[in-house]
């Protein structure tokens, strides 16, 4: 059995995430770290509990623990590394009320690696936990860490603005924190969806189009100059223009690498493999190179390739800062761009455009495996001679001799499988990606009429 996914443990409460599970993994973390570890958690119903099972496991393997309780990811990144020699917050991020889950973190800040999430995955499963006698126990402290990070975001932007900002905060953590780091800065902060509630009541947590269209409508009501939405423990960002137009993930990526290239005359910009040909395009254009990574992987890729930025749809990394996701920087630096060379508009209209389209297909989480591998094989079939290159890093991304690629991949976080198509044209677009959905939605469904076969 694996916990680790793309980004931490995260699962259904009850079925994957318990009690005994948060228990476990702070006594295993315990074991593989010494020292003292920073824990922290998001607004859902279940985080408290969580949270308080994982302490004791820490306690129990002779932890010290400081307990920043209510925070955002970024946040609980930073403190870990002024603070701690671990980390670990307790949130499910994006997905749904139901869910909850566990990431841990390096002293430095960033999140476990691949490695480590296996080692550690070993010491709780061999349940052979390190136990501190009664005299070795250590203490829960309380950490205070919003202030200081929000003073330690303005000190590295170091910019003034009279922007009006519309803020989604979805009703999680960012709530707690966003609406005063942009105050801060001399925003003028129009908040929604901006008080904590583990039930997400204002729409769903994750900050895809669909889920937030309606800001577009409330930019041009309120005349503000860019809208800001956040994931359910703020370590997304997405966002829209003063015209109310959405701002593609892509762009996004692009805006920051082309920044990040221009500022240091040249260097490595580290993405996932689902991301598109604009980011190259740019990047190569200012004089930097491009690196794809498996998904949830930005930090492996920048200590790997020495990369000045990382991005993955909806989720940027600020090296300078911290070699954590970090929205509140993504924020704060993206209204310091419009400022000196906007409005928002005018720097999208300048990175060029390509056709893209994701959508995920339902699929059991015993059967993603299988699924891929099926996928893979019919789509090579039909695809035949018009495949350029195959790579083979999260999934399959299929390089197009035009220029389109067709990503299939299995999510590491929900049981769905996502599908990813951009092309040089809606049209070719849309041919792909119709071919590509049908192809995994029909092999999840033979899969699933195979099992309960085998299972009656």
């Amino acid at each position: 059995m694996k916990l680790f996914g793309t980004a931490g443990i995260r699962g259904r409460l009850w079925e994957k995430v318990t009690p005994e599970l948060a228990l476990n993994v702070g006594m295993a973390l315990g074991t593989y770290k010494s020292g003292k570890a920073v824990v922290a958690r998001d607004g859902r119903t279940s985080s408290i509990m969580l949270k308080n099972a994982l302490i004791s496991g820490l306690l129990a393997s002779g932890m010290e623990v400081l307990d920043a309780d209510l925070i955002p990811t970024p946040a609980l990144a930073w403190a870990t590394r002024e603070h701690g020699d671990a980390g670990v917050m307790i949130t499910a991020s994006h997905n749904p009320p139901t869910d909850n889950g566990i990431k841990v973190f390096n002293g430095d800040g960033t999140e476990f690696y691949v490695e480590q999430e296996r080692e550690l995955e070993e010491i709780i499963f061999s349940g052979n936990f390190k136990k501190a006698e009664w005299n070795e126990i250590k203490t829960v402290k309380p950490l205070d860490v919003i202030d200081d990070y929000i003073q330690a975001v303005l000190d590295f932007v170091n910019h003034e603005t009279g922007l009006k900002v519309l803020y989604d905060g979805a009703n999680g953590s960012g709530s707690v924190l966003a609406p005063y780091l942009l105050r801060e800065m001399g925003a003028k902060v129009i908040s929604v969806n901006a008080h904590v509630d583990g039930h997400f009541p204002g729409r769903k947590p994750e900050p895809r189009y669909e889920n937030i269209a309606y800001l577009g409508e409330l930019v041009k009501e309120l005349g503000v100059d860019l809208a800001i939405a956040q994931d359910g423990d703020a370590d997304r960002i997405a966002v829209f223009d003063e015209k109310g137009n959405y701002v593609d993930e892509d762009t996004v990526i692009a805006l920051f690498a082309r920044h990040y290239v221009e500022e240091n005359g040249g260097g490595t910009v580290v993405t996932s493999i689902n991301t598109g040909s604009r980011i190259d395009e740019v990047v190569e254009k200012a004089g930097g190179k491009v690196v794809r990574v498996p998904l949830g992987q930005p930090h492996d890729g920048i200590k790997r390739y020495n990369a000045i930025f990382a991005g993955e749809p909806w989720k940027l990394v600020h090296p300078k800062f911290g070699n954590w996701i970090d929205s509140f920087v993504t924020m704060a630096l993206l209204i310091k761009m419009i400022d000196e060379n906007g409005p928002l508009s005018k720097l999208v209209s300048e990175i060029p455009v390509y056709y893209l389209r994701k959508e995920n297909v339902p699929c059991p989480d015993e059967l993603k495996g299988k699924v891929v591998e099926r996928a893979r094989e019919e789509l090579e079939k039909a695809l035949g001679e018009e495949i350029k290159e195959v790579l083979t890093i999260s999934g399959y991304r299929f390089q197009l001799r035009d220029g389109s690629w067709v990503l299939v991949r299995p999510s590491g976080t929900e049981p769905k499988i996502r599908v990813v198509v951009e092309g040089p044209s809606e049209k070719r677009r849309d041919e792909l990606f119709e071919l590509a959905y049908r192809t995994v939605a029909k092999e999840v469904e033979k899969l699933k009429r195979s099992a309960r076969v085998e299972g009656s």
